[in-house]
């Protein structure tokens, strides 16, 4: 279950799906009619049926803060992640269905299916339609994410063949002079890692002008900068993970600006 699952963080595009899951559920239940739609007059069709869809859409939504919240804790989404997504997808859509289906579709009729009814005999099989919707959906942009992941890769190289270092640019925290090498720090999952390259800051610096310069010794990833910091009248930079680090005076002013502008982008 600690087996990765392709996934894309930004929540906009979930909420694109959220849309096309409720025009394709009222697209299907339009034109094919299952589950005694059939009988709907024209109006009811054009009336209830788009709720339908709301509600599938509004399902897909309502677990997007399990998955905000699991996504703040830990880097990667993986299988058993998505599968504790999906049943509440299925859950919370058996209960606003059977709901929406009581007190609006048969309201004040007689013979209406219970909960486990309803769920047995007409939500369960309209799973057929929803769930592989948000499954392909799904692990299609994650996919798709994982393709500008790859796109987004950098190569820190020193001066043998194999010394070199491969990593997502994300992942970069910071770099730091040591003797005739650099020290190359970055993080996988909740843990930071150090790698030796025999390379001079300076020529890091020239490869890779998107990373600040803070100290002569040292460059930051911007994007990993969460506040200054004050120690003993000297001036350091939060990049997480309780790593603090230190800003000559006579950059200070040039590394203000470039974090400012970093960070507004």
């Amino acid at each position: 279950m600690k087996k990765q699952y392709p996934f894309h963080k930004n929540i906009q595009n979930h909420f694109w799906i959220a849309l096309g899951l409720s025009i394709w559920v009222f697209v299907f239940l339009y034109f094919s009619e299952p589950f005694d739609i059939y009988r709907f007059s024209a109006s009811e069709k054009l009336t209830l049926l788009p709720i339908y869809g709301l509600i599938e859409g509004l399902c897909y939504v309502v677990p997007l803060v399990y998955q905000y919240r699991i996504t703040k804790r830990q880097k990667f989404w993986y299988f058993k992640n998505e599968g504790i997504y999906l049943v509440l997808v299925v859950c919370i859509g058996t209960l606003i269905n059977y709901l929406f289906y009581k007190y609006a579709v048969v309201l004040g009729e007689e013979g209406v299916y219970s909960y486990f009814e309803y769920t047995k005999l007409v939500y369960l099989p309209g799973l057929t339609i929803i769930l592989p919707f948000v499954i392909i959906t799904r692990f299609i942009i994650g996919k798709f994410s994982e393709r500008i992941q790859l796109e987004d890769q950098i190569t820190i190289k020193g001066q043998g063949q194999y010394d070199f270092i491969q990593l997502d640019f994300h992942e970069l925290l910071f770099v730091q002079s040591s003797d005739n090498y650099v020290e190359v720090y970055f993080f996988k999952g909740e843990t930071i890692e150090k790698k030796l390259v025999r390379s001079a800051i300076s020529e890091i610096e020239k490869s890779f002008p998107e990373l600040i310069k803070t100290h002569r010794s040292f460059l930051i990833n911007p994007i990993h900068f969460k506040q200054y910091h004050i120690e003993n009248k000297k001036l350091f930079v939060d990049i997480g993970y309780t790593t603090h680090i230190p800003v000559s005076r006579g950059l200070q002013g040039d590394v203000k600006s470039k974090l400012q502008l970093a960070t507004n982008k």
